[in-house]
């Protein structure tokens, strides 16, 4: 398993210990302050607790049959209950006071019923990748809100077809990539001018990979590469710096966006390479995504950073008129 996500299932293990070591502290709380302002309901609790073995110990005396022992502690534990909820109720409690704290009552805080992870250890679980992923997700971004009805149907005259015709198959592309099928391509290079929804379709496969329990990292290139060259020359080499060039590789999906606008150097040209070409050799998905034309890029770029994406990427053209502007 990849070492962040292991890291995530612990980090949730410890949140559901907190959860259950707070409640039960809650609890004893509860507890205390009846027992001293109702003092009866410990003595009930207590012979509660001790009829099991009276009981035992009448039957095997001979004093009582079993079955006369049930039927009788049957009814003095009912009688006793009776009067633990009247007490409880004149005091100014609920009948349930003193049961057992849970944050979630289909789980009881353990995270998983009969084998299954629980809703709230789903809930727990997207919160934190979406923590991790670096992505500021408002929910709005999902294919469940990706609306073919913002693209033109005009046919355009240098691709032939329509802008909602294109951003149709980028759709189905898209959806199949962030299912994880066994046919669904591995990479994606997003490719076309700004405003066009490249940044769209990335959030929302970004949400189905953290819906589906993947770990996700995003970063825009120049801030990657920024993040590389502080830490190489000692000028930020702090805990989160660490954590954050680890996460680029570790991520079951890297997107870079933006990748074009940063200063370019012999440097930088290093580490696009050996990102790219490190997790592809590890299969892990990426997405990148540019503003430029396939032909700028393979002017822009060296021929084998080049060669690894035209190799392993498959492109993704975005096309029509800027969205923002609508």
């Amino acid at each position: 398993m990849d070492r962040t996500i292991e890291e995530i299932y612990e980090t949730l293990n410890r949140e559901y210990a907190n959860i259950r070591e707070r409640n039960k502290k809650k609890q004893a709380a509860i507890t205390a302050e009846i027992y001293i302002k109702i003092p009866r309901i410990k003595e009930i609790d207590d012979e509660i607790a001790n009829e099991g073995l009276a009981v035992a110990s009448r039957v095997l005396s001979g004093g009582e049959s079993p079955k006369k022992a049930v039927e009788n502690m049957r009814l003095k534990m009912n009688s006793l209950v009776r009067e633990k909820e009247k007490l409880l109720k004149s005091a100014g409690y609920a009948p349930n006071a003193m049961d057992e704290i849970y944050d979630c009552a289909l789980c009881l805080d353990k995270g998983y019923t009969d084998g299954k992870r629980c809703v709230c250890y789903d809930k727990k679980l997207s919160r934190l990748l979406q923590r991790y992923s670096n992505i500021c997700m408002s929910g709005k971004n999902s294919f469940e809100t990706f609306d073919l009805d913002l693209f033109s149907t005009v046919p355009d005259k240098k691709y032939g077809i329509s802008p909602r015709e294109n951003m149709s198959s980028v759709y189905d592309i898209a959806c199949n990539f962030a299912s994880g099928g066994k046919d669904a391509p591995r990479n994606l290079l997003f490719y076309g001018a700004t405003g066009l929804g490249k940044t769209f379709t990335s959030d929302c496969i970004a949400k189905r990979f953290i819906d589906r329990g993947k770990t996700v990292f995003y970063m825009s290139a120049p801030r990657l590469f920024t993040t590389f060259e502080e830490y190489k020359f000692g000028r930020d080499t702090t805990d989160r710096t660490k954590r954050v060039i680890n996460s680029i590789g570790d991520a079951e999906l890297l997107i870079i966006d933006d990748l074009g606008t940063e200063f370019r150097t012999a440097y930088t040209d290093s580490i696009l390479f050996d990102v790219i070409n490190s997790r592809i050799i590890e299969d892990k998905s990426m997405i990148i995504s540019t503003n430029l034309s396939l032909k700028d890029l393979k002017r822009i770029y060296s021929e084998r950073i080049c060669s690894r994406i035209m190799g392993h990427f498959t492109e993704v053209l975005f096309f029509g008129n800027d969205l923002r502007l609508k």
